[in-house]
């Protein structure tokens, strides 16, 4: 059967026309239609789309559509909203070497703010917190992200987006020489 049986989307208007292009190639591939009525529309992460569909059942950011290919299943679509509070949305999260009082801010903050937590490293894991390069954890997800697209990041990622109210750039953050720590 496949990935997207059953899934009728609409497209917001803020996606832009090759994202757009890129979305629709990649539902309808996967077995997904166009053809109303909606069961999903999807739109950017942290954009507006309020009234822009009504009566669909889901609405989703285009990281749902894009983990669901990667993992090879739907995934739950209340974890990839596009509304720009949940910053976090379609990340989930584990970590590695933290204290305790760290890993209960990060879990907190990630779920609360739209996002999953993980105690262990598991597939679906989108973003590791790590401090130092000697973890098991950490040796893993280096081998692995170039295949699952995994971010690894220091913990400062997280506290900066939270101050922000949105998603900072990860590249200063980024293991294996996160800038952050040389500052």
């Amino acid at each position: 059967m496949a990935l997207f049986n059953g899934v009728h989307y609409a497209l917001s208007s803020s996606i832009q026309a090759g994202r757009h292009k890129e979305l629709s190639a990649l539902l309808d591939l996967h077995g997904a239609t166009s053809a109303p009525p909606h069961t999903h529309i999807i739109a950017l992460a942290g954009s507006h789309i309020q009234g822009e569909y009504e009566g669909s059942q889901h609405v989703v950011s285009d990281m749902w559509v894009q983990r669901c290919v990667v993992l090879g299943k739907l995934q739950p679509e209340r974890y990839y909203s596009p509304d720009p509070i949940m910053i976090f949305s379609g990340v989930v999260a584990c970590a590695t070497d933290l204290s305790q009082w760290d890993l209960e801010v990060l879990s907190a903050g990630i779920s609360s703010l739209g996002g999953q937590w993980r105690t262990a490293l598991t597939r679906d894991v989108t973003h590791l917190f790590a401090l130092h390069k000697q973890s098991n954890k950490y040796q893993t997800a280096m081998y692995f992200a170039p295949h699952t697209g995994m971010s690894i990041l220091t913990p400062h990622w997280f506290d900066d987006s939270v101050q922000l109210g949105c998603r900072v750039p990860e590249i200063p953050y980024s293991w294996p020489d996160p800038e952050v720590l040389a500052w």
